[in-house]
């Protein structure tokens, strides 16, 4: 169905990017208004966005051809506000109410469910007072698809990108459509993120997970109306669920480090669940004795004695009662193959596979990436193959199924 969408482009060098996120809305029938601070100006011209969406694009607040009340006319006409990219400086004026330019000032009017697409440099992003901002916005009903991680526009690396322009218009039709509540009553204990085992006093191991999958998945269990217990694995760079508006109250997160502490934790709470969702990234070996202080340099090679950690997943399985059974597998080679392997060898009911990259390889499946694709093995039942899309889209897919 046609929407009004209203787009909001600050200042940053991946404004240019929005040029394509308008063109596929407009393709898809899709009214689009964009409106440009005047920093975004200096990376995407007006003219670009409005040949894209055949509507003049709005930046001032007062002047000549500008109605005293256009603010509040385009606040009403959105079916959305969606803000992107949205960086540091904009994410502080809306988390403060600031009401200086025409963008602040519709925010403010409009009742429009509000979608931010963050886009900076990764120690701005990284700032606290950028994330409380972020907190504010999200604990007003806003929604973020998080930015990705790679080589920013100053040739550092790390978290910042903006997300790619599928998953940003999967994000904004997503948000259009009324959400399901077929998990009303349905108590969920999702696993997700990483787990470490430390070497010494200040170094330790752990995998490349960032639990984007597992809020995702999170995410929308509790748009669907489940209660989620979350037992999240934490190390830097760690994305943590958003409980959409409405749904705090139902949103249970416990941080954890090891996977011995994993284990512990959620079958503490697996009594109380109908169901598991594995998505952790569980450390398979652990080193067998930290040392409690700091290891100083050698010369001579270091070799450390690791020994298998605690099975997480396994341990569920086997505690379990009457608690049905989702699984995931990152693999390198082989993927359908070994996640048959290991949904048979755990008794899962359900296990989706994904490829992740090689040592030197990238990959847009997988870890630290906004994207993922797979196959969903069933015990019973057909493999369900799924295309790369974004981490959102494909939590909404498998749920679907596994409902």
């Amino acid at each position: 169905m046609a929407s009004n969408i209203l787009i909001a482009v600050t200042g940053s060098i991946s404004a240019y990017k929005i040029a394509d996120v308008v063109s596929e809305l407009s393709k898809r029938g899709h009214r689009v208004q964009c409106i440009v601070t005047e920093s975004a100006t200096q990376f995407v011209t007006p003219l670009v966005l409005e040949t894209l969406s055949g509507r003049p694009v709005k930046s001032a607040l007062f002047g000549p051809g500008v109605s005293g009340t256009e603010h509040i006319d385009l606040a009403r006409w959105a079916d959305i506000f969606v803000v992107a990219p949205a960086s540091a400086n904009i994410l502080a004026k809306l988390a403060l109410g600031l009401a200086d330019d025409l963008l602040t000032t519709v925010a403010l009017a409009t009742t429009a469910p509000l979608l931010i697409a963050p886009a900076m440099n990764t120690v701005m992003w990284d700032h606290k007072a950028t994330q409380q901002n972020l907190g504010t916005l999200v604990g007003r009903g806003a929604s973020v698809i998080h930015p990705a991680a790679g080589t920013l526009a100053c040739g550092e690396v790390g978290v910042g990108k903006l997300a790619p322009v599928p998953a940003i218009v999967e994000a904004i039709e997503a948000a259009l459509v009324e959400p399901k509540r077929d998990l009303e009553g349905v108590k969920v204990l999702i696993t997700a993120g990483p787990t470490t085992s430390p070497i010494d006093a200040v170094r330790y191991i752990t995998n490349h997970s960032t639990g984007r999958m597992g809020a995702a998945m999170a995410e929308e269990a509790l748009r669907r109306g489940a209660e989620v217990r979350y037992v999240l694995g934490v190390d830097k760079g760690v994305v943590r669920p958003e409980a959409p508006k409405g749904s705090a109250d139902r949103l249970t997160l416990v941080e954890v480090r090891t996977a011995e502490e994993m284990a512990a934790a959620a079958l503490r709470l697996l009594p109380g669940v109908n169901g598991v969702v594995a998505t952790a990234a569980v450390l398979d070996y652990r080193v067998a004795n930290a040392a409690a202080g700091k290891l100083k340099r050698a010369a001579e090679a270091t070799v450390l004695d690791m020994i298998p950690s605690v099975d997480v997943l396994g341990s569920l399985r086997a505690a379990a009662t009457d608690q049905w059974f989702v699984g995931f597998a990152a693999e390198t080679d082989n993927v359908e193959a070994n996640g048959r392997g290991k949904l048979e060898s755990k008794g899962l009911d359900f296990l989706f596979a994904n490829p992740v990259a090689r040592v030197g390889e990238t990959s847009d499946t997988g870890f630290s990436v906004p994207t993922n694709a797979g196959t969903l093995l069933r015990r019973d039942g057909d493999a369900v193959s799924l295309p790369v899309m974004s981490k959102a889209e494909l939590a909404r897919r498998l749920w679907d199924l596994i409902i």
